[in-house]
């Protein structure tokens, strides 16, 4: 084992590109003694015996979070390549893998190719594994977040008191930080036993599908997918709920919610909107293979455009380019066109570019993505100049045949906001057709 925390340190605090003792114009940078420890390691390697393998069937993790324990699940299945496994991360009914897991050393690495982050373990026996969630940005590590998981159990939460509460339903929720600001949004519930699952639909997008119980007075629910993870711990008393929203490494909000089969948020078309005078945007931004794109393109005269503002590290944006990959080849031949401008952690091509190529591979793209710099306020003013600001990843504009903006829709109602999924598609196909009929 203490060869395994040794290399994967390696790996989670060096860029191995600068350090790769294969490069003889940078070699001289390492100590001598650490080149031979990484010599004694690989050597290790060669000659260690067989890796313990995991228990196939589901499992249950417990991330050392700084709310408290944090839960959730996964399912270790087989892979047709020798000692790899096909990891599928479960929260409520979805159950997805991205890579194919692998080990390192002595160490399972379970990747999450598409967020840039990665789970490191080292399995004690069969049942049983320790370890760490590692983020990182731009290949390099900036924070991790101990674990340790078990073998054959589906539960989410534990040690759970009996209870007499039904969250089931539609919830008016307000979430604020300690400086006093404030965000709407809509809690949606469903409770089988002590079991809930459902989300929080928010103008910038939902919270895809939490999982969790209800135990005593109380509500827990978790999510973590390798982009991000997140937990809600609330008292429940009568029709109102009070707690806390936990997310990332250290983020906190204040939360209060309202059972309310009404609630509702602020018009999603408003948020974003093109500043006086502008009826129309433009831009010009290369694709990962150096071409320039722009709406003045040939390509997109006389259709109708669907502009994506999106990026790869996104998870409400992979769920929208899952729907729009799809009904882009329906509409195509009826003039349509979709365009995905990607804002990413560095505006450096090198660096983003095979990240957005594997974005469009994973998800199957068939439209063209460009990059269009890095997600902060300073990028999109240079880019997109005749906007007023963006409240949310991804923003949908929808351009008529005449090169004009119809429609500015902030955030996407995942698969997980239900019934609020199913209008979204429904408002954007209705849209859509009309103007594909337009002349």
């Amino acid at each position: 084992m203490a060869f395994s925390i040794f290399i994967n340190s390696l790996y989670i605090f060096y860029d191995r590109k600068d350090y790769s003792i294969f490069d003889s114009e940078k070699s001289y940078m390492m100590p001598k003694f650490f080149l031979t420890l990484l010599l004694m390691v690989t050597l290790f390697d060669s000659l260690s015996q067989k890796n313990t393998t995991p228990q196939m069937g589901p499992w249950r993790v417990e991330m050392k979070h700084f709310s408290g324990t944090l839960p959730f699940n996964f399912i270790v299945n087989p892979s047709k390549n020798q000692h790899k496994f096909n990891i599928k991360i479960q929260n409520g009914s979805e159950k997805f893998s991205l890579e194919e897991s692998f080990y390192r050393g002595d160490s399972l690495v379970i990747p999450f190719d598409l967020y840039d982050s990665e789970i490191v373990t080292f399995l004690t026996n069969s049942k049983k594994m320790n370890g760490y969630w590692v983020m990182k940005r731009n290949d390099k590590a900036i924070f991790r977040i101990p674990l340790e998981a078990t073998a054959g159990s589906t539960e989410r939460y534990t040690n759970l008191k009996p209870s007499k509460i039904n969250v089931t339903g539609n919830w008016k929720a307000d979430f604020w930080s300690d400086e006093n600001i404030h965000s709407p949004g809509i809690g949606m519930f469903k409770q089988v036993g002590n079991s809930v699952t459902g989300t929080f639909l928010k103008p910038s997008g939902d919270y895809r599908f939490l999982q969790g119980n209800v135990s005593g007075d109380s509500l827990f629910m978790s999510y973590f997918d390798g982009s991000y993870c997140m937990q809600i711990r609330v008292k429940v008393k009568g029709k109102e709920l009070n707690g806390n929203f936990y997310t990332g490494l250290a983020g906190k909000r204040n939360l209060k919610a309202t059972l309310d089969p009404k609630a509702s948020l602020p018009d999603l078309k408003k948020l974003t909107y093109l500043k006086p005078g502008f009826d129309r945007i433009h831009f010009s931004l290369p694709d990962t293979d150096g071409n320039t794109i722009s709406l003045q393109d040939a390509r997109f005269k006389g259709k109708v455009v669907v502009i994506e503002l999106m990026g790869s590290w996104c998870p409400n944006c992979i769920d929208e380019s899952r729907f729009l990959s799809p009904y882009y080849k329906k509409n195509k031949s009826k003039g349509l066109e979709v365009i995905g401008l990607s804002f990413e952690y560095s505006d450096d091509m090198k660096i983003s570019g095979p990240k957005i190529k594997n974005f469009i591979a994973k998800i199957g793209i068939p439209y063209p993505i460009v990059l269009a710099g890095q997600p902060d306020d300073s990028t999109i003013e240079k880019v997109l100049p005749m906007l007023h600001k963006i409240n949310g990843y991804p923003t949908t504009f929808i351009i008529d045949k005449q090169g004009k903006v119809r429609e500015i829709h902030t955030g996407f109602s995942g698969p997980g906001t239900g019934v609020y999924h199913t209008d979204w598609i429904q408002e954007f196909d209705k849209t859509i057709q009309a103007l594909l009929t337009e002349k």
